[in-house]
């Protein structure tokens, strides 16, 4: 009996052992197969990703020139317009007017029976700023002749003319006079002036008189010892 119960046994078992082991290589199998397509699967996403990657590198590259362009040629436009010459230069704001220096007409010339001394020649632009000024046009405003002279510290008042649009070139001034120069005084307005004039000047190298070095200017005109 019981040898009959084991020699069925070991059939049951000869028969089970090839299926399991089947089963175990379909297993396995389709596991290679499900790892293989799942790594081509990455892979194929990895290269569209590479390759939006490098599209958008190579967009984001030509818009960064473009910007980068437009960025030089605002630049460049900047500089041309910093280097275009201002025909006014602020100087102070007093009593509702604001004084402007006109750059084009400021000159050095020698001062009457003198071989050395140098007066400075200037155009003063008034305009009105009170708030209650009626508005105008043309625009309304003022311009002032004077005479610096830094070497005492002097002013001469030559004329003043009322314009509206284009002054009128033909002006009656009152002649150059040695006798017409006052001395400075502080706080008035002719102080303002001569003061806020000559800082400009001193400033800027192109008001300097040609004929003569750094050293001389300021030394012999703006009273600086070097």
């Amino acid at each position: 009996m019981w040898k009959r119960v084991a020699v069925v046994g070991m059939a049951v078992i000869g028969l089970w052992m090839p299926m399991t082991v089947q089963a175990v290589e379909g297993i396995s199998a389709d596991m290679k197969e499900t790892t293989s397509s799942e790594i081509k699967t990455d892979t194929s996403r990895g290269n569209d990703s590479i390759s939006k990657q490098d599209n958008s590198s190579s967009e984001k590259g030509a818009l960064g020139r473009a910007m980068e362009r437009k960025r030089q040629e605002k630049g460049q436009d900047t500089d041309q317009q910093s280097d275009k010459k201002v025909r006014y230069i602020y100087l102070f704001e007093d009593n509702g007017f604001v004084y402007y220096l006109d750059n084009q007409n400021v000159k050095w010339k020698p001062i009457p029976y003198s071989e050395t001394e140098e007066i400075l020649d200037i155009w003063i632009k008034l305009i009105k700023v009170a708030p209650d000024e009626e508005y105008s046009y043309p625009q309304k405003y003022f311009l002032e002749h004077y005479y610096l002279r830094p070497d005492r510290k002097q002013i001469q008042f030559l004329s003043e003319l009322e314009v509206t649009g284009r002054p009128d070139n033909a002006i009656k001034e009152r002649p150059y006079s040695v006798h017409n120069w006052e001395n400075i005084v502080s706080g008035s307005l002719e102080d303002e002036i001569y003061h806020s004039v000559l800082k400009v000047v001193k400033k800027n190298e192109q008001f300097w008189p040609k004929h003569k070095s750094v050293r001389d200017v300021l030394e012999d005109i703006f009273r600086i010892s070097l």
